[in-house]
């Protein structure tokens, strides 16, 4: 029976029904207080939540428990990180790290759970240290390779893209997705003159949004027909970069067999190019458009701006921003909000009964429609998820709101771009955990889009 539990509150989990996923793993607890596995599941659930300080407890716990093993010890350590950077105090989560020692392992991927943990806690300094120290030991590991190159990116460093392109090789691919079809067939860089590639999404929308940027670099190392393998759903915006065919998820094999080579999402990099802004276009969109029109005659001339605040995908809430940091936001009278959010931050926001003079989307918007929605707004603030992703490709004005504990993408900066230089600006926490800090900034910027613009100031006569 519990087991059977266990199955439904992971569904709930994976289909983003926390609140669900929270009742029944309580009532499971209820007659079995000391099993872990679902207390960790609860534990998820509160922490995919933002209830930090609730989650924290049940992490403690987990972790103190005299019958927990390694395999518990793990997952909570890394729950316990990140809840403890949102909660500015990643501090907390130290002692636990220091317990963790995974090199009697014979899986590298096991030996990188304690730099990984100290990245998501914001040590990432040492992280690096350690993962220097697991290369050295088994130099040309696919696996320590790509952490290592993520953990460079994190601190800055650009050498670490080289090292973070194992993940998207064909030795990275032989040991952890054995399974993949035709991994012989994966580009790794090879002259392409006249071969046919297909791409295949590998992560989410919005790392799509962003290495998309290099179909045009593959045309010009000599690509012949280009195929992508995604949803039809963002066919219109994928069109626009210039790729031959576009194909439902259903085709893949079919497309990966009948190319020349086929690359993931993020091997597409291995493509060069400077970063850009502004190379994809959205299809006219009806949708869109109507909702455009609503957001204006409501906006009666304020700026219309696109939030999102919430990720429910896997390890979103390590970026994800408590619906009371975002609060002033949602409270200034000069700007009017089009919430692009979905699923448990939308559901969460109508609780809250705040935001109530903004337009809200609709919530199955297809990303062709989200595209030409986005085109025509004055500006999207999201943390780095696909509404940002999508509004720097399409060259709108963005405001990255992010953590000080930051994607490697990024590359440690502080306030420009090196993703979409042309359109985005971070807003990013001058401290772990200082949500308020960010949102301040953000406001800072808001103020001056807002800013009246009054006739140009006449001289001071000087007197006589």
């Amino acid at each position: 029976m519990m087991l059977s539990l266990l199955d439904t509150v992971e569904r709930a989990i994976a289909a983003g029904e926390f609140e669900g996923a929270e009742a029944d793993a309580e009532a499971g607890l209820a007659e079995a207080p000391d099993d872990l596995v679902l207390r960790g599941k609860l534990a998820q659930c509160l922490t995919k939540q933002l209830r930090f300080a609730e989650a924290i407890s049940h992490w403690r716990y987990i972790l103190d428990a005299p019958q927990a093993g390694l395999s518990d010890h793990v997952p909570a350590t890394f729950g316990l990180a990140i809840c403890a950077a949102q909660s500015g105090q990643p501090e907390w989560v130290r002692p636990y790290i220091d317990r963790l020692d995974l090199r009697f392992s014979s899986h590298p991927s096991d030996w990188c759970w304690r730099p990984r943990i100290l990245t998501a806690a914001g040590f990432a300094e040492e992280a690096e240290a350690e993962l220097r120290s697991l290369l050295s030991d088994r130099p040309g590991d696919p696996f320590i390779e790509q952490a290592l190159g993520s953990a460079m990116l994190q601190r800055g460093d650009p050498e670490g893209h080289r090292l973070a392109l194992a993940f998207s090789s064909r030795a990275f691919y032989r040991i952890y997705y054995p399974e993949t079809p035709l991994i012989e067939r994966m580009w790794q860089g090879e002259p392409l003159e006249g071969r046919s590639v297909t791409i295949v999404r590998h992560g989410g929308f919005g790392d799509l949004f962003q290495f998309i940027r290099h179909v045009p670099r593959l045309r010009q190392l000599g690509a012949g027909s280009i195929t992508v393998v995604a949803t039809t759903r963002c066919h219109g915006l994928l069109q626009s970069v210039g790729v031959d065919d576009l194909v439902s998820l259903d085709e893949m094999e079919a497309a990966r067999s009948r190319s020349d080579c086929w690359v993931g999402t993020f091997g597409l990099a291995r493509a060069g190019g400077e970063s850009a802004s502004g190379y994809l276009r959205a299809p006219p969109s009806a949708q869109a458009e109507a909702i455009l029109q609503q957001a204006r005659s409501r906006a009666a001339g304020r700026p219309c701006i696109g939030l999102y605040w919430y990720s429910d995908m896997d390890l979103g809430e390590a970026k994800s921003i408590p619906l009371a940091a975002i609060a002033p936001l949602l409270a200034r009278s000069d700007i009017h909000w089009v919430i692009l959010q979905r699923g448990f931050g939308l559901r969460r926001l109508h609780a809250a009964e705040i935001g109530l003079d903004a337009t809200v989307t609709v919530v199955d918007l297809p990303f062709d429609d989200a595209g030409a929605l986005i085109a025509g707004l004055d500006g999207v603030a999201s943390i780095c998820a696909w509404p940002f992703h999508l509004a720097g490709a399409l060259g709108v004005r963005t405001w990255l709101i992010a953590g000080r504990v930051l994607d490697g993408r990024h590359m440690n900066r502080e306030r420009d771009s090196v993703v979409y230089p042309a359109c985005a600006t971070l807003m990013r926490q001058p401290t772990v955990g200082d949500w308020p800090g960010a949102i301040a900034l953000l406001m800072g910027e808001l103020d001056a889009l807002t800013r009246p613009r009054g006739p140009a100031a006449l001289p001071v006569p000087e007197p006589c």
